[in-house]
């Protein structure tokens, strides 16, 4: 199965698929959780459980649909305490199979979690709290359109900054990259850091397939951290958000790895538009100054966002709420506040770029006059 294929399904098409017959089951998942019940779960996870020989025979968008609704029950029996391939081995070669076919990692992720979960009464919930809808709402707002980031990106990394598609691309990037503080303010508006924190946090935990571990369906995994790479971090960030990025793109969509290695490889957007500036000698061009420009407010905004972000994880990693030291994807506060030190000073950086012809310029006239 080519991985290509799921850049052309759309989202409301998998959504609407239920090949493991999981619709039915959705309310008992949220009581079993309520209950604790981690005998009747296993019991779930194992009577949903394909053959492997099964899921050979399903298409992509079947492949996707079934890890979604499989990641539902193995979120929830990890968070009870148990291994689910320990529970029911015959499980790890359909994960396996599964990721294989989508070009994915093998367990659910974020874009199964939101993107390709359905809505209303089938919506797949571990809890079916109303701030589990509104918290999964806030990433359904910035998932598609971080993904869309990272396409324009793409875009961006292959055209000169002294191009006027350049200033288009940068502009249009602006636009999706403001769309995080609405989603973060949804977040911060419906749900309390002690829900997060003490209810939802744990149905995330990693669990064992093969010879590592993979993570649930962490919101940390939109693709904020690859847009980083090709914006900034890949010669401005620290190693260890070089690493946390290179993890993030792990749980991508197919590609999203390779972009990650070509991106690492630099030199950044911010790296070549200083070039770009420095070559132009004091005589900007309206379109690299409108490119630069627009990179600085996206910029901006992503510290906006992460501000926000910050501010709220936080609260919800406090000591006396936090059941883990770090936050669903992997991270830490520690590394979030860098990652917002670090974006704030190369938006003020490409601002000082564009300012200093200016000055100059206003240097050389006074000596003239």
């Amino acid at each position: 199965m080519l991985s290509a294929d799921l850049h052309v399904l759309r989202d409301e098409h998998v959504a609407a698929l239920d090949p493991l017959d999981f619709d039915r089951r959705v309310g008992d998942l949220w009581r079993m959780n309520a209950d604790a019940d981690a005998k009747w779960l296993v019991t779930v996870l194992r009577d949903v459980t394909p053959a492997a020989t099964d899921v050979a025979d399903l298409g992509t968008a079947e492949c996707l649909a079934a890890m979604r609704d499989l990641g539902m029950v193995i979120g929830s029996v990890k968070r009870h305490g148990m291994e689910p391939l320990d529970a029911v081995p015959d499980l790890e070669k359909v994960l396996i199979i599964l990721g294989d076919r989508t070009g994915m990692v093998p367990r659910d992720t974020v874009h199964h979690y939101i993107r390709w979960n359905p809505t209303g009464p089938r919506e797949r919930m571990y809890t079916g709290h109303r701030m589990e809808r509104l918290l999964m709402s806030s990433v359904r707002v910035s998932l598609p359109r971080m993904s869309a980031a990272v396409d324009l990106c793409r875009q961006l990394w292959d055209i000169s900054p002294n191009d006027l598609s350049f200033a288009v691309v940068a502009q249009e990037l602006v636009a999706l990259l403001r769309s995080m503080e609405d989603a973060i303010d949804i977040a911060v508006a419906n749900v309390t850091p002690e829900f997060f924190a003490r209810t939802m946090r744990p149905f995330f935990e990693d669990i064992r397939v093969g010879d590592r571990r993979f993570l649930g369906p962490a919101a940390a995994h939109v693709p904020l951290a690859l847009v980083d790479m090709a914006l900034w971090a890949s010669d401005h960030g620290s190693p260890e958000y070089t690493k946390f990025a290179a993890e993030s793109a792990w749980y991508g969509l197919p590609g999203w790895r390779d972009l990650f290695d070509e991106w690492v490889a630099g030199p950044s957007v911010v790296s070549r538009l200083k070039t770009a500036i420095a070559q132009a000698n004091g005589a900007t061009p309206p379109h690299l100054r409108a490119g630069a420009e627009a990179v600085a407010r996206g910029l901006r905004a992503l510290v906006a966002f992460r501000g926000k972000h910050l501010t709220m994880a936080r609260k919800s990693y406090a000591h006396e709420l936090r059941l883990y030291p770090l936050g669903s994807g992997g991270g830490s506060i520690d590394l979030l506040a860098e990652i917002v030190d670090v974006t704030k000073q190369n938006a003020t950086q490409v601002r000082r770029w564009l300012d200093q012809p200016r000055r100059a310029g206003k240097r050389r006239v006074l000596c003239e006059s």
